[in-house]
Parts: C-alpha cells; sequence; structure tokens
C-alpha cells in the first residue's frame, strides 16, 4: 500500500541528526545558549559593561563600535596635540618671566650702581674735604638741598662727624647721634662706600636704605665723618613699576629672605618661605627657577619665578632676592584657550565622525536586522515574507537566499498540506469503494471519484480476462463533450505488452504529454488510438488481488498536455491498490452467493436429494452462521457429496481467513507498537532536522561574515600595502628633508652664536658707556658744586665779583642740565642693557633650543631610518598577508556555498521527517482501525 522508503537515506538522515546538538525551541523563536559565567567575578564594573554590550542589539553594537573607532583616534590626536603644545608653551611662557626676572634683579643692580656713585661723589665735594673752608651751614645745607632735588631719589643727605654728631643735612627733620646705627660704623670701619640692609626709619616707620661714604681730608687723607643718603625704597618702585603691568607682582627681598618691597603692602617684613611653601628648595639650590604655588595670603594659583642676588661689577654685594608672579588664569590664558580651541575642534570631529559612523553602522546592519526579521517571521510560520533585495553583494545574496527559502517552505507547505488531503481523500474514497461489496459498483464508485478528486477529463478501468488476458473498459467517468470509451477494447501491442503482459508491481506510469514522452518514442498505434479519444496525457496503475493482475484504473487528461505531481500520482496509486482489496472481497462475496443460487435452482425431480441437500445446507448454515457474526471458530461437517465439498472448502476458507485475521491482528498490533515506539523518534528527528537547519543557517550567516571580513582584510591588506609603500618612500624622503633640516639647523646655530657674541660686546659697550656718563654725572655734580663755591667766593667779593656770580650760576644750571641729561642717558643705557640682556638670554635660550632641535632632528632621523626599515618589512608583510586573504577568501566562499547546500539538504530532511512522522500518525490512525474491525472476527 505504501511505497519503500530507502533505508541508507533514512539511515544517513538520522546520523546526521544525530551530530547535532540539542537546542530548546518554543514558540518558534530560538533560544541562544547562555554562558555560564559562575566563578568569575560578576560584580566587576568591566563583566557587567562587557555583559551589558553583548545584549544590545546587532545596530547598537555596530554605532557604538564605529562611533568608538571613529572618535577614539580622534581624541587620543587632539590629547596627545595638546600635551605637546601645553608643554612648549608652558615652557616659553616659564623661560619668558625668567628673564622679566632676571632683568628686573639687573635693573635694580644698575640703579645701586648710580647711586653708589652719587655717595662717592657727594663726598668728595670741596666744602666736605677741605678743613679751611669758609662756607657757612646755611650754604651748605644749601648745597645738600640742590642735590636732594637734582637727583630726586633721596629723601635726606647729612654729614656727621666720627662721634655721629651732626655736622650739616638737607632740609627736614634734625637727627640724632648716627653712632650707634650699623651703616654708620660699617663705614668707619670698612673707609668705603657701603650700602645697608633695608630697614624702617624709628621716626616715620618708612623703609629706607643707607648709603653712606667715608669723608676725607685732601691733605691727610684722614677720615674726618661720614656722608650718607637716605634713599625710600618707594624710589625703587618708581624705577621697576612697569614691572606690575598684566598681572605680574614682585617682591624683593633681602639676605634673609624677607620681603622688603612689594605692590602688596601686607608682605613688608614677611619672609617669603613662609608665602610660599615650594620657595625654600630654590633658595638652598641658589639658581633661577620657576614654580606653581598659591600663596597663602592670596589663595590663587600664581607662576612664581626666583632670582637669587646677582653681583655686579663696581657694586658691593646687595644679596638681594627676586621674586616674580603671575597669576595662572591669566599667564595660562594660551593654554586654556588652546585646550578650548583643540577639544572643540575634536569634539565636533568626534561628532562629526561619530555620525558618519553611525550612518554607516546602520546603513550596514539595517539589511542584516531585515533579514532576522524576516527568518522570525518565517519562524513563525508567515511563509509569504520576503526580504527586499536592494544590493548586490553578498547581503543582497543573503536576502535572495532567504527569499529562496520561503518559497521553497511554501511549496513544501503546500506539499504537506496535500499530502494531508491526499491521505483524507484516501480513507473517504476507500469507504465510498467499500459501501458496495458489488464489482460493478466498486468500478463506477472508483472512478467517479478519481475523476473529482484528479480534477482529469476522463477515468476509466479496464478489466482484463484472467484466462486470455483480453479487456474492455467495464466503467468510466468523463466530463464535457469528450469521447466515451465504455465497451472499448484495446487491441494493441504496446498496450498489451507495456501494461498486460509486465507486471509492474503497482508502479505508476505517468505520461505528460504523449507525443514527447520517451516511452512513446516507438509505439504510434498507441499514439493514434490515444488521440482518437483526445488523450493528451495518462496516467496507468494495474489494479492487483493477490498478486494477480484484475485491469487497469487509467486517467486520461484532454483538454491540454498535464504535468502529473507527485501527490497525485501517489494516490492514483493508493485508490487501484484499494479497488483491488475491493474487489477481492466482491469475488469472494458473489462465489458465496452463486453457492446458494445454485441450491436454489435444483429441478422438482431432484427434490429429495434437493431437501437433503436444503437439509445438509441448512446444517451447514447454522454451522457457518457464527462466521456471519465474526466467529472464526466454526466448522461445517464434511459429509459426502456437494454440500461436504462445500463444507471442507468453507473450512477451508475460515481456516485461511482466520489465518489472515490472525496475521492482521498481529501485523496491526506489531504496527501499533512499532509505530508507537517510533513516532517519538521521528518527532525527535524532526525537531533536530529543524534544530540542524536553523545551526546550519546560523554557521551559514557566520560564514558569510567570515567571508565578508576577509573580503574587508583583503582590502584593507592591499591598502595597507599600498599605504607601507609609500610610506617607505615618504620616508626616504623625508631622510633626505632632515639632513637639510641638520645642515640649516647648525648653519642657524652658528648664525645665533655669531649674534649672540655681537649682543655680547653691545652689552660690554653699553657697560661702557654707563661708566661714561657716570662719570659725566659726576663731572657736573662736582662742576654744580664748584658753581656754588665760586657763587660764596663771589659773594664775599662784594660788588666786584657780582659778574663773575651771574657765570657761576649760569655754571651751576649747565651743571644742573647736565646731570639731569646724564640721569635720562643713564636711564636710556639701562633699558638698552636691560634689553641687551633678554635679548642675550634669549638668544641663549634659542640657542639652547637650537641644539635641542638639532639632537632632536637626529632623533627624527635616526626614528625614520628605523621607520623605513619596518615599512619596507611590514610592505613585505602586507602583500604576503594580502595574498594569504585572497586564498582564504576563496576559501570561504567554497565553505560557505557548502554549508548553504548543507543547509538545503537539512532542510529537506526536516520537512521529509515531518511528512513522514504525520503519515506515520495516520498510518497508526488506519492501523487502529483495521485492528478494530479484525476484532469482530473470533479466532480461538
Amino acid at each position: 500500500m505504501f511505497n519503500k522508503t530507502n533505508t541508507n537515506q533514512g539511515s544517513s538522515a538520522q546520523n546526521r541528526a544525530s551530530l547535532i546538538s540539542s537546542q530548546k525551541i518554543a514558540g518558534g523563536v530560538i533560544k541562544l545558549p547562555t554562558k555560564n559565567t559562575s566563578g568569575t567575578a560578576n560584580n566587576s564594573s568591566l563583566n557587567q559593561a562587557f555583559a551589558f554590550f553583548t545584549k544590545l542589539g546587532l545596530a547598537k553594537k555596530a554605532t557604538i563600535l564605529a562611533i568608538a573607532i571613529g572618535t577614539i583616534p580622534v581624541l587620543g590626536i587632539g590629547a596627545i596635540a595638546f600635551t605637546f603644545a601645553n608643554k612648549s608653551i608652558t615652557k616659553q611662557i616659564t623661560q619668558s618671566q625668567q628673564a622679566e626676572a632676571t632683568g628686573l634683579s639687573d635693573k635694580i643692580n644698575r640703579f645701586m650702581l648710580g647711586r653708589y656713585g652719587d655717595i662717592q661723589v657727594i663726598s668728595s665735594l670741596p666744602f666736605l674735604t677741605s678743613s679751611q673752608g669758609s662756607t657757612s651751614n646755611s650754604q651748605k645745607q644749601a648745597i645738600l638741598d640742590r642735590i636732594v632735588e637734582a637727583y630726586k631719589a633721596y629723601d635726606s643727605v647729612a654729614v656727621f662727624d666720627r662721634q655721629g654728631n651732626l655736622i650739616v643735612q638737607s632740609t627736614g627733620e634734625p637727627l640724632d647721634n648716627q653712632k650707634d646705627l650699623a651703616y654708620f660704623q660699617d663705614a668707619l670701619q670698612k673707609d668705603t662706600p657701603i650700602i645697608s640692609k633695608p630697614e624702617a626709619v624709628k621716626n616715620t616707620g618708612v623703609v629706607s636704605i643707607y648709603i653712606a661714604a667715608p669723608v676725607k681730608e685732601k691733605r691727610t687723607d684722614k677720615t674726618i665723618g661720614v656722608v650718607r643718603a637716605r634713599l625710600p625704597v618707594t624710589s625703587l618702585e618708581e624705577v621697576i613699576k612697569n614691572y606690575v603691568t598684566n598681572g605680574q607682582q614682585y617682591q624683593l627681598l633681602d639676605a634673609s629672605g624677607t620681603v622688603f618691597l612689594s605692590p602688596q603692602k601686607r608682605l613688608f617684613g614677611k619672609e617669603a618661605k613662609g608665602e610660599y611653601a615650594n620657595l625654600p628648595k630654590l633658595l638652598t639650590a641658589n639658581k633661577v627657577d620657576s614654580f606653581i604655588d598659591v600663596p597663602k595670603t592670596d589663595k590663587k594659583q600664581k607662576l612664581v619665578s626666583y632670582v637669587p642676588a646677582t653681583k655686579l661689577d663696581g657694586l658691593p654685594d646687595l644679596n638681594w632676592q627676586v621674586l616674580l608672579s603671575t597669576d595662572t588664569a591669566t599667564v595660562f590664558e594660551p593654554q586654556r584657550q588652546l585646550l578650548w580651541t583643540i577639544a572643540v575642534g575634536t569634539a565636533l570631529t568626534a561628532l562629526i565622525v561619530g555620525a558618519i559612523a553611525s550612518w554607516l553602522a546602520k546603513l550596514t546592519t539595517l539589511p542584516i536586522l531585515n533579514a532576522t526579521a524576516a527568518l522570525t517571521k518565517l519562524g513563525q510560520g508567515k511563509f509569504n515574507t520576503r526580504v527586499e533585495i536592494e544590493r548586490e553583494d553578498e547581503l543582497g545574496v543573503l536576502s535572495a537566499n532567504i527569499n529562496l527559502m520561503a518559497e521553497q517552505l511554501q511549496v513544501l507547505v503546500k506539499e504537506q498540506e496535500v499530502d494531508v488531503e491526499g491521505a483524507k481523500l484516501l480513507a473517504d474514497i476507500t469507504l465510498r469503494i467499500r459501501r458496495s461489496l458489488k464489482t460493478e459498483d466498486i468500478y463506477h464508485a472508483a472512478v467517479k471519484e478519481v475523476q473529482q478528486v484528479l480534477k482529469t477529463d476522463r477515468v476509466i478501468i479496464y478489466s482484463l480476462n484472467p484466462d486470455n488476458r483480453d479487456g474492455v473498459v467495464v466503467a468510466e467517468s468523463v466530463t464535457g463533450n469528450w469521447p466515451e470509451m465504455l465497451g472499448v477494447k484495446i487491441d494493441d501491442p504496446y498496450f498489451r505488452e507495456s501494461y498486460i503482459e509486465t507486471e509492474r508491481d503497482g508502479q505508476v506510469q505517468a505520461v505528460a504529454n504523449i507525443h514527447q514522452d520517451q516511452s512513446l518514442k516507438n509505439a504510434s498505434s498507441y499514439i493514434q488510438l490515444l488521440e482518437k479519444f483526445a488523450v493528451k496525457g495518462n496516467l496507468v496503475v494495474p489494479i492487483l488481488a493477490q498478486e494477480k493482475l484484475l485491469g487497469l484504473l487509467i486517467a486520461h487528461h484532454c483538454e491540454t498536455v498535464r504535468v502529473w505531481q507527485q501527490p497525485e500520482i501517489d494516490l492514483f496509486q493508493q485508490i487501484a491498490t484499494q479497488v483491488g482489496y475491493a474487489l477481492e472481497q466482491a469475488k469472494l462475496l458473489e462465489e458465496i452467493e452463486q453457492v446458494r443460487n445454485v441450491g436454489i435452482t435444483d429441478s422438482d425431480d431432484e427434490r429429495h436429494q434437493k431437501e437433503t441437500l436444503q437439509q445438509q445446507l441448512l446444517e451447514l448454515l447454522n454451522d457457518v452462521e457464527g462466521a456471519a457474526r465474526g466467529d472464526l471458530t466454526v466448522r461445517a461437517d464434511v459429509t459426502a457429496g456437494e454440500i461436504g465439498t462445500v463444507a471442507d472448502f468453507f473450512n477451508s476458507i475460515v481456516e485461511s481467513l482466520r489465518d489472515i485475521v490472525t496475521q492482521v491482528q498481529k501485523a496491526a498490533t506489531h504496527v501499533n507498537t512499532a509505530i508507537g515506539s517510533n513516532e517519538g523518534a521521528m518527532r525527535h528527528l524532526a525537531e533536530e532536522a529543524l534544530t540542524q537547519a536553523a545551526e546550519i543557517n546560523r554557521t551559514l550567516d557566520a560564514v558569510d561574515q567570515m567571508t565578508q571580513s576577509m573580503k574587508a582584510v583583503a582590502e584593507s591588506a592591499e591598502k595597507a600595502a599600498f599605504v607601507a609603500n609609500h610610506a617607505a618612500n615618504t620616508a626616504t624622503k623625508s631622510g633626505h628633508a632632515m639632513d637639510l633640516t641638520v645642515q640649516n639647523i647648525l648653519s642657524l646655530r652658528e648664525t645665533v652664536g655669531e649674534t649672540a657674541k655681537k649682543v655680547k660686546r653691545l652689552g660690554e659697550s653699553s657697560q661702557q658707556i654707563s661708566r661714561v656718563v657716570s662719570l659725566i654725572n659726576q663731572i657736573a655734580i662736582q662742576t654744580n658744586l664748584l658753581a656754588i663755591n665760586a657763587g660764596i667766593e663771589a659773594a664775599r667779593a662784594g660788588e666786584e665779583g657780582q659778574g663773575f656770580a651771574v657765570v657761576a650760576e649760569e655754571v651751576g644750571e649747565l651743571a644742573v642740565r647736565s646731570a639731569a641729561a646724564t640721569q635720562e642717558i643713564e636711564q636710556i643705557v639701562e633699558n638698552i642693557q636691560r634689553e641687551t640682556s633678554e635679548v642675550v638670554q634669549a638668544m641663549e635660550i634659542g640657542t639652547t633650543q637650537v641644539v635641542e632641535g638639532t639632537l632632536i632632528v637626529e632623533e627624527a632621523k635616526q626614528s625614520l631610518s628605523e621607520i623605513l626599515d619596518v615599512s619596507r618589512q611590514i610592505d613585505s608583510l602586507v602583500q604576503s598577508i594580502s595574498t594569504a586573504t585572497a586564498s582564504q577568501v576563496e576559501t570561504s566562499q567554497s565553505v560557505s556555498q557548502l554549508m548553504k547546500d548543507i543547509a538545503a539538504i537539512s532542510q529537506r530532511t526536516s520537512d521529509s521527517s515531518h511528512q513522514v512522522s504525520e503519515s506515520l500518525q495516520q498510518t497508526v490512525e488506519i492501523s487502529q482501525q483495521l485492528q478494530e474491525t479484525v476484532e469482530a472476527f473470533k479466532v480461538s
């Protein structure tokens, strides 16, 4: 009844299914296996972040990775650029402030050098050094007042004798005895001009500096007194007031580190190292340096530059130190602007790159997401789902394969539905055919049902005579106006040879087109016969009963050619088998009826015999009455005569029928048991086949992704090879450029060195000019003093000296103007010296930077050589990688195609398993019905 299955294929399908790991399928959604993370640090933030990332969708993962790959290099480059720029700018700012602090220290020293020269000029005035002078105290006071007015730096000039008593002073509050003061004793003991440390005046509290010198008599060169000029530190403020611009603040420290001059009055008299925590280290090191600190009184972070005490030729060692500070908020404003510029530029670049990367990631993952959604719908049974194909790359091929898979699933589902309907139709047709036990009714019911089921134009049954194998059409169902074949005998050699003499064991011969079928190539007469009845395609299947050919069930399609489908052929074959069973049963009943009819038609002459036979027949019927109720254990008494023969024949039939029913019962039981035990295995096989298909599809996706990745790697390798080659050429050119750069830097170094020497000589010349100006200043002061003395002598001469007094006065005014001019010249020279010192220091810094640049360029040149070697090696390696990757791409494509074939086979296996499982279920139902039927018979 059923077609034979290939056991080899079944076993191979089971072997393939056994290779697939089981996987849970619930609601049409495949649950991916989860990794057991027990024993790991689940509370670790890194693990949590990774777990969160793995739970994200493919689009979000691709977007995050694309943004990270696009923005991290930009942020890194921005950070590196800011780091190097910040270091360079900080170094330049620090060196610049150190140069300004050094210039401030030099300016103060030069100012004090001028004042040191002033006291020497004052101490050599004639009215002080001559013991025989007749100058009055008022005249001496006038001279000192004019000195104070001329220099505009001192608030008091006074002369004392060796005991510290006041001899004469400029206008002001009278002074006390100075014998006990330190500056007075130092001047006498050292017998040289001295400059005292800054100290507060007792009466006024003003911090002042005493500049003193011994007064010696001309003739004996003995010290007869001490002249001193008091210099308020406010005079220094006028000199260095320009250094408080641009947020800079200075502090002048004495030898003990105490602040004696600063724009911040609250710092006066305080130790600087108590104000700045990092200053003690610099005081110990005694060198020019800078640091960043937060002073205790200001609470604002500052950049502080420290300059230790410097010694100037011709000037006593003052031990004055300089601090120059600037708010970091002001001095490092360029860095903040640079940081904001780099940050904003980097952020904008990162946003743009991130947006582009996100767009590309979404564009790339959109087909994959669409494919995933389509596969999900297919898993839910929506087989009409299709994916739009908008690309021609691997993703487009994936979409096309998904559409092809959906179409195949639709076809398989339709075929499955056809099989189910066919099984139902077969059951219905079998019931209709077996309603009647007459041969003619069976024939007519069969052709009618088959014609309606197959929707063909004609169905006939060609009955054969078992003696001579002649036949005739005994039943027909035809539609429309097609010719009828009822009663037609088919006498054709090809027909007899192909369908009657050759037994086909129930096989169906399907012809779609009688004019194109290769089996009818040499059957022209048979084709003519078919054309006579307008046949264009036919199905022919033998009707067998107890392995004997009873006839043929034939279906004709007349309107057009017809390609017969396999479900139709299987149904047609199964109906023919059921017709054979029905004919076998009808034949048996006809024989029994004939036996009864023979008993009724006996003649009157044989009435006695007939009555005897009737009596025997009644006895026989009584004996066989149980068989009509299904009791196959009854036996008829075998007597002499025809009834005995019938009884013997009946016993043989019942015995055979009992054996058949017994075998059927056993077979039904075995079938139920076997199918019941195999049903779970078949379902498991179907589930494993589905799992295998899903696993192979995921493997196929992974192989496709691997192929795509390998292609990307191959393209990147080719680009990398080109870039490496280009980098090698660039490195070679850069090496030559570095050689030229080194030569230019060396030339620049020599030029800067020569310029520095010239500038130093210019500074030495300016120092000579300063000394000449100081000498001119002293000459002007002496000239002024001589003019004063001449005026005094002219006043003594009376009217005769009036003209000389006028000349002396003009000479004095000229001397004052000369002194003022020399002060201006001295200021200009000081500016020149300060700027020259700054230029020299800047050029020294530049020379240092040139040296450092030379070393850096040399190192860069060496690095370029190494980069050139590495680039060549990378070029070679990338070439080999590119070749290997191309080979791997080909291999991956072959693997991908193989996986696709395996996926198709697995899908077909899964569908076949489902079909077999359902067919077995139907077989179980039929077997149960058969078992219920045969249970009505009693066999023991």
